[in-house]
């Protein structure tokens, strides 16, 4: 066995621990539902994720059905040119056309080896979307069971989705000594007008503005 095969083997062995290609089921809990600050945008974000996953699966389908035909079609272009025996009197021309036959051949035979493994990754990828699909549906029928969704437009349902999300940025920026950005103030200032967060963000605009002024009267004086 030369080095060459024997790493291959190794190499092989190696692949076989391999991890799935794809996201974990703690990234799928933790990083893509788990961020989400309510349980209807949990719900929102399931169906996002499964209707995603939807469309990919359907595409990867379309695309192994293709490449079975294209298979086929190899196999039918191999099966012409091993069926052509067409002889001359001209032995150089022969032998020419036996190299070129023979070439030919190689080249579809690669072609088909090729289209094979094609599907064979097409085939491991469906395999993973379908995990992570079910992961999703399951999830979704587990929270319903806690709360019924409600259409994507619910005044209270939006009006919970946003309030906790800009009140989670407004307190992480204000943990991690991050000044507000202009846009995150525009935002808060934007709830509905019986926010407690656009209240408390109206709060500190006219303390600040009211520092600024004492400041100001100070530099005059």
């Amino acid at each position: 066995m030369s080095n060459y095969e024997e790493f291959f083997q190794k190499m092989d062995t190696a692949l076989e621990k391999a991890p799935e290609n794809r996201h974990s089921y703690y990234q799928l809990k933790y990083f893509v539902i788990g961020k989400e600050p309510t349980i209807q945008s949990k719900l929102w974000q399931c169906l996002r994720e499964l209707q995603s996953r939807k469309e990919t699966i359907e595409s990867i389908g379309l695309q192994i059905e293709d490449l079975k035909d294209e298979i086929e079609l190899t196999k039918i272009e191999i099966q012409k040119i091993e069926i052509n025996t067409l002889s001359s009197k001209n032995e150089k021309l022969d032998e020419i056309c036996f190299k070129e036959k023979t070439i030919k051949l190689r080249k579809l035979k690669r072609r088909e080896e090729s289209l094979v493994i094609n599907i064979d990754k097409l085939e491991k990828k469906l395999k993973f979307e379908l995990q992570e699909a079910r992961y999703f549906l399951q999830v979704f029928e587990d929270l319903e069971k806690i709360e019924q969704m409600k259409d994507y437009d619910d005044y209270d349902a939006q009006k919970e989705y946003w309030e906790n999300k800009i009140s989670e940025e407004i307190n992480l920026r204000i943990l991690t000594k991050q000044q507000l950005s202009p846009e995150l103030i525009k935002t808060a200032l934007s709830l509905h007008n019986e926010s407690e967060i656009r209240g408390n963000m109206i709060g500190i605009l006219d303390n600040c503005k009211m520092q600024l002024e004492m400041l100001e009267a100070k530099k005059g004086k």
